[in-house]
């Protein structure tokens, strides 16, 4: 808890063997629960070693631990992989074969005809899905990609990546085939300059939800349009969640993503990474739904059992 206020973290990762580095970081933050998500698609991070690494975290910490498998490609039969890691004791299944660098990596287009089976299954069983598309609209324009993000290899001006659009249209494709598909898309699926685009897809898919883990150009946003995006979270609120992309090795202690995410939805102004943020002075009631309520109500009051 914060304040007496019980808090679940949706969204972090590990590269690494977890030990207990994210017990550590949920008892200095006063986590009640958090989800660790695998990035198993990405070789970079161990392609299938890490859905173990996610799953040893959630051994370490079971009562608190939330796990989100991932895909690895190729693969023979999905709805078998996901099948499996479901029964070992996955919470949900984490996509992020649409960010750009990891579509591009894969190749995957996870509209595909060959995942069918798998979101059909997914939509059956209504297993969450914590799904990662897009980026922020700025990293595919040279005259305002910021250079951190150029630093980190996520400019996709080059011609080399597909679209926004492209991305939003492999995601929206799923979802109109599959419209109850418990689905939370990340980052405010990089909408913080597009509201309109935020409100059809909570309007016409009563399942999704949005989580407002940084993407921290959402964050800008919210200060610059207060009124219409507070007015957003209200109407809202059953269907936003908190989340910190925090892996391990983060520091806990100084200025983090997540204090920002908290600290957004509260009142009052506070400075953030050269960042001047303006809360959205939400109700109280609203809070406890996004940092707690609204996740138990996405992946279970608490963790699965362990198979």
């Amino acid at each position: 808890m914060i304040n007496g206020r019980k808090i679940i973290d949706g969204h972090l990762h590990t590269k690494y063997f977890p030990e207990n580095w994210f017990i550590e970081c949920a008892d200095k933050r006063g986590y009640d629960g958090y989800a660790v998500l695998s990035l198993s698609c990405m070789k970079s991070w161990g392609g299938a070693v890490n859905n173990e690494q996610c799953l040893a975290a959630k051994r370490a910490d079971p009562k608190r631990c939330y796990f989100f498998a991932g895909l690895v490609h190729p693969c023979e039969d999905y709805q078998a992989h996901a099948e499996k890691w479901l029964k070992d004791g996955a919470d949900g299944i984490k996509f992020l074969e649409t960010k750009p660098t990891c579509q591009k990596q894969t190749g995957v287009d996870l509209s595909d005809e060959r995942f069918e089976k798998m979101f059909a299954y997914l939509e059956e069983t209504g297993t969450p899905i914590l799904w990662h598309c897009g980026d922020p609209a700025t990293f595919w324009d040279k005259e305002k990609v910021p250079d951190w993000a150029v630093e980190n290899g996520w400019f996709y001006g080059d011609g080399s990546y597909k679209s926004l659009s492209e991305l939003y249209g492999m995601v929206e494709k799923v979802l109109a085939k599959h419209p109850k598909l418990k689905a939370c898309l990340a980052h405010l699926y990089f909408c913080g300059d597009d509201r309109k685009h935020a409100e059809w897809l909570l309007d016409t898919y009563e399942d999704v939800r949005l989580d407002i883990t940084p993407g921290v150009e959402m964050y800008d946003a919210f200060t610059e349009d207060h009124d219409g995006w507070r007015e957003f979270f209200i109407k809202y609120q059953n269907r936003i969640q908190l989340g910190s992309d925090t892996d391990m090795g983060d520091d806990l202690s100084a200025e983090t993503a997540f204090n920002l995410a908290y600290k957004a939805l509260g009142k009052g102004e506070f400075d953030w990474n050269k960042m001047h943020v303006t809360g959205l002075n939400l109700p109280e009631d609203v809070i406890d739904k996004i940092v707690c309520e609204n996740f138990k109500a996405f992946a279970g009051d608490v963790p699965k059992q362990l198979g």
